[in-house]
């Protein structure tokens, strides 16, 4: 329990370190990269790269798959959040006092939502597009900040964050072994 207690610890001590770093200048920034509706023109240039890797039917079969791994990670995150109960740091009194509000937001922290369906979709995407495209790797600037943006904002904690990166790995190992034997294999 010790342990615990010292991980919760200097987990608020980071989150606190690294939203303090923030200002006036860049929230508006933050707040936009945080809002999923501003990332649906990188959802456009993902088909777009499916299209020119796999054709038309394979990549609406792979966009229809990987939107149900989205859509499953919510889920898993809604019941590990329902059961942990872990309060935002916003709404969590022993530090709330040392945070710029920017966003209010009543639900629970553990885990982060958008870290996980972000990061499940683009471990995918990068599985499947990286023998296409040298710079493969780009994917992952959008997960990061999407992920960094929930810190920033104080409605997560890096914990938060890290096993949302955890879980959407996991959760996309699973759904890219069913892309390659359903999809890739025929």
């Amino acid at each position: 329990m010790d342990f615990l207690n010292s991980l919760i610890s200097y987990d608020k001590q980071l989150l606190l370190f690294l939203h303090a770093k923030g200002s006036i200048t860049w929230d508006g920034f933050w707040l936009f990269i945080t809002n999923p509706i501003h990332w649906i023109p990188l959802i456009f240039l993902f088909f777009y790269l499916g299209y020119k890797s796999f054709g038309l039917k394979k990549t609406i079969v792979i966009s229809l798959i990987t939107s149900l791994s989205g859509v499953i990670s919510l889920l898993i995150v809604t019941i590990i959040k329902n059961n942990i109960q872990r309060l935002r740091p916003i709404n969590d009194i022993s530090i709330n006092n040392s945070i710029r509000v920017l966003t209010e937001q009543n639900d629970f922290s553990f885990v982060s939502g958008h870290s996980t369906v972000s990061f499940t979709i683009i471990f995918i995407l990068f599985w499947l597009l990286k023998k296409h495209y040298k710079y493969a790797y780009i994917l992952f600037l959008f997960p990061i900040l999407f992920a960094y943006s929930r810190i920033y904002l104080a409605v997560h904690f890096p914990i938060d964050i890290l096993f949302g990166m955890l879980l959407g790995y996991l959760v996309a190992l699973v759904f890219y072994k069913i892309i390659g034997v359903s999809v890739l294999k025929r």
